[in-house]
């Protein structure tokens, strides 16, 4: 016969044989057991902390044994503590009420102790699994809020990261509902060393945690490498090459890469598995779509990768607009998706581009998609300006009044090779804003040091015409010449020459670019900036502006751009 284990067993029974008897009985199995007389007897001595069973007498002076069990479990709340009644009672309705009270059984007078130990092994497996699910439940709650608070630590970070960027820049407009805590869209934006901005919007394939994991290194690459003065095409095979490496093959990444050029009025764009990017120009009705021309990232092997950027000028005022499939798939109250119901009178240019994105989100709401929202939902609109991210780094870099002088220099040669594969602006920038001091100046120093390469390599080794770029059209058949030309250059070189000086008080740059190329008549060249509406040759006015000297010589082929700071000064 199994032996159930120890209780501690509360008895209550007026008639004192079969109290007596009970006890008898359950002592011979190891039971501890508390008498009580009567239902008040019972109430007193009930202890929720130490009885963990009761048996009462059905008919008890003072209070019965039902009343005696409403009193128990009204002290025990949700402890659970079975009660056995106890009665030589056979009736339906008595055993009725045993059970509506919370009774979990019966036993019958006289007692049988073989049905007495067969119900008490009842009873204590039935506390044992109780018990159980008691400590499992606690388990799970403890796992649960371990698991809350490491999630909220995780967002943090991932916050951080992912927004450590210049989203209230007041040129932009954006919102995000993501359907979970972690969700997979994400939206960057960080100012270039030389002006402008680079913009991402990301839609990662899935939701929650798993489709968020990958805008982690997506941002890591993004920020430092556009702080480190990298260009767009630099940055997405970069970005496609780590997440092909890292994400599983069924995962990937849409995204709309923009990438704002302040120098030249321009922007370029790559558009990889979003939907149309809209640019809201303010010379046409309806706003130029920019469909998607590559796969996502993270599909595409480095070697198969390709970029295909699209090229646009623009004005002050004129807009661009991207968002994720959670939008363009979006149903409405009929169960038509967005793109077929809601957003043709967008694409129409039947909404003014400076309401756009509230009319969007407007939309959204009135069609309850961002209460109940069936992907995360993203989207952006930048006003475009030329003076977005000009002089951002002054924010960033705190003042060193002890500087230690600097005096170096070191040439860069790049041939045909080098010239088609490879951007040296990052490296060189990364080489000068190692000397105290001057890295509060990256922004100037980039712009001056990318002007010289672009008109050494443009003009210079490739003989293109800055004249083609006097229209949008023309804009952009510049560029695609340019691309074509490179990518096809068999000779020619570029020399970059650097010399850094300094006093005690006063500190010298020295940019020298050389091409192979023919030269120019510099006599006749132009250093007015006045006309904003110029879309080119603009770039020698600024040179003049920000640096001391700007020399000519070898026919027009090389040029000394000199730059001047002193110990402590702000950029």
């Amino acid at each position: 016969m199994e032996q159930p284990q120890p209780l501690t067993i509360l008895i209550a029974d007026d008639n004192p044989v079969d109290r007596l008897l009970l006890a008898s009985i359950l002592r011979q199995f190891g039971h501890k057991v508390i008498l009580a007389v009567d239902g008040r007897d019972a109430v007193e001595k009930f202890d929720a902390k130490t009885v963990q069973l009761v048996c009462l007498g059905i008919t008890m002076p003072h209070k019965n044994g039902w009343e005696v069990a409403e009193d128990i479990q009204c002290i025990t709340g949700d402890l659970f503590i079975p009660i056995i009644f106890l009665s030589g009672v056979v009736d339906a309705v008595a055993l009725s009420n045993c059970l509506r009270v919370g009774g979990a059984d019966f036993i019958s007078k006289p007692y049988n102790t073989a049905l007495i130990t067969t119900k008490l092994n009842t009873i204590v497996r039935l506390l044992v699994m109780r018990r159980t699910l008691e400590e499992q439940r606690d388990a799970m709650a403890l796992y649960n809020q371990q698991l809350l608070n490491e999630q909220d630590v995780a967002k943090v970070v991932y916050e951080n990261i992912t927004h450590s960027n210049c989203l209230n820049d007041s040129a932009l407009s954006t919102f995000h509902y993501g359907t979970h805590t972690f969700n997979g869209d994400v939206i960057l934006a960080a100012y270039k060393p030389n002006g402008g901005m680079h913009l991402l919007l990301g839609d990662f394939t899935g939701h929650g945690l798993s489709a968020a994991i990958g805008a982690l290194p997506l941002a890591d690459i993004f920020f430092d490498w556009t702080k480190k003065g990298f260009l767009m095409r630099q940055i997405i095979p970069e970005i496609n090459a780590r997440l092909k490496g890292i994400l599983p093959t069924n995962m990937f990444c849409s995204a709309a890469f923009i990438d704002i050029k302040v120098n030249d009025k321009s922007i370029e764009i790559w558009n990889g598995g979003l939907p149309d990017l809209l640019f809201f120009s303010q010379q046409s009705d309806r706003p130029i779509r920019f469909a998607s021309k590559n796969l996502p990232l993270g599909i595409l092997s480095p070697e198969l990768f390709e970029c295909r950027i699209d090229p646009v000028s623009f004005s002050s005022g004129d807009r661009i607009m991207a968002f994720s499939d959670g939008v363009y798939e979006a149903l409405d109250g009929a169960g038509t998706m967005f793109c077929d119901s809601v957003l043709p009178p967008l694409y129409k240019g039947e909404i003014r581009a400076e309401e756009s994105v509230d009319w969007l989100m407007a939309q959204l709401q009135q069609e309850d998609v961002l209460d109940n929202p069936h992907d995360d939902i993203s989207c952006l609109s930048v006003r475009l300006d030329p003076a977005i991210g000009i002089d951002s780094s002054r924010h960033l870099v705190s003042k060193a009044h002890h500087e230690a002088p600097a005096d170096f220099s070191f040439d860069y040669v790049l041939h045909a090779d080098s010239l088609r594969n490879t951007d040296p602006l990052p490296y060189v920038l990364q080489i000068l804003t190692t000397v105290p001091g001057l890295s509060r100046f990256s922004s100037q120093i980039f712009m001056i040091l990318s002007e010289l390469y672009s008109n050494a390599l443009e003009h210079g080794v490739l003989k293109l015409s800055s004249a083609k770029k006097d229209s949008s059209d023309g804009f952009s058949s510049y560029y695609e010449e340019r691309e074509r030309t490179l990518a096809n250059l068999t000779e020619g070189f570029v020399k970059i020459s650097v010399k850094v000086t300094s006093d005690r008080q006063h500190r010298l740059l020295v940019l020298y670019v050389e091409d192979s190329g023919v030269g120019f008549d510099f006599h006749r060249a132009s250093y007015d900036t006045s006309n904003t509406e110029l879309l080119y040759n603009r770039g020698l006015g600024l040179l003049h502006r920000l640096c001391s000297k700007l020399e000519f010589s070898k026919g027009g082929r090389a040029v000394s751009a000199h730059y001047c700071w002193q110990v402590g000064e702000e950029s």
